[in-house]
C-alpha cells in the first residue's frame, strides 16, 4: 500500500529516476566488463565496444542535464569519457606487464576521480565530496581487483570481483538519485 502523502505521479517519478539511473550506472559496469573481456582475451571486437562503452558517459551526463543544464551535463561526461579512456589503457598495461605505465595510469585514474568527486560535490550541497571520493575509490578498487583476476585466469574470483563491482555501482546510482529528490523535491510532486 502506498503511503497516504505520496501521489502515484510522485511514485512515478522517483522510481523513474531511480531506474534510469541505475540503468545508466549498471551499463557503465556492463560495458567496462565487456571490454576488459575483449582486451584480456585480445576479442576482435574491442573497437565496437570501446565505441558503445563511450557512449554511457552522455547517458549518465544526460540525466544531470536534465536538473542542472548543459554544461554540467557535459562536464560530468568529460569526467566520465576521462575515467573510461584510463581504465582502457589501464587494462592494457596491466595485460602486458607494463608495470610504469600502469602505475602512472594508475595514479591518472585516482586523480580523475579526485576531479569527479569535487565536480558531482560542487553541483549539488546533499553530494558530499568525501563520501563520494570513497565511493569512487571503491570503484577503482574493485574493478582493479576485477582485472588483476581476469589476468590472472582465476575466473571465479574475476566473477565474485564482478558482483561487487555491479553492487557498489548500484550503490552510487541510489546515492546520486537520492542527493537529486533531495534537491529538486518539486520535480517529484
Amino acid at each position: 500500500m502506498m503511503h497516504p502523502t505520496i501521489s502515484p505521479r510522485t511514485c512515478s517519478l522517483h522510481m523513474s529516476l531511480i531506474n534510469d539511473m541505475r540503468l545508466a550506472w549498471s551499463q557503465h559496469v556492463y560495458w567496462t566488463r565487456m571490454l576488459l573481456l575483449s582486451i584480456a582475451e585480445r576479442l576482435p571486437d574491442e573497437t565496437e565496444v570501446t565505441s558503445r562503452r563511450l557512449e554511457n558517459p552522455y547517458d549518465i551526463g544526460d540525466i544531470f542535464g536534465r536538473y542542472y543544464g548543459l554544461d554540467a551535463a557535459k562536464q560530468i561526461a568529460a569526467l566520465l569519457t576521462e575515467h573510461l579512456q584510463i581504465g582502457a589503457k589501464l587494462i592494457t598495461a596491466l595485460r602486458d606487464k607494463e608495470t610504469d605505465t600502469a602505475n602512472e595510469l594508475t595514479k591518472q585514474w585516482y586523480d580523475n576521480a579526485g576531479r569527479m568527486a569535487k565536480a558531482f560535490s560542487a553541483l549539488n550541497l546533499n553530494y558530499h565530496y568525501e563520501a563520494l571520493l570513497k565511493m569512487l575509490n571503491t570503484h577503482l578498487k574493485l574493478t582493479t581487483k576485477e582485472v588483476q583476476m581476469r589476468l590472472e585466469k582465476h575466473y571465479a574470483a574475476d566473477i565474485a570481483a564482478f558482483d561487487q563491482v555491479e553492487k557498489e555501482a548500484l550503490m552510487m546510482a541510489d546515492y546520486f538519485s537520492e542527493g537529486l529528490m533531495r534537491s529538486f523535491p518539486r520535480a517529484f510532486v
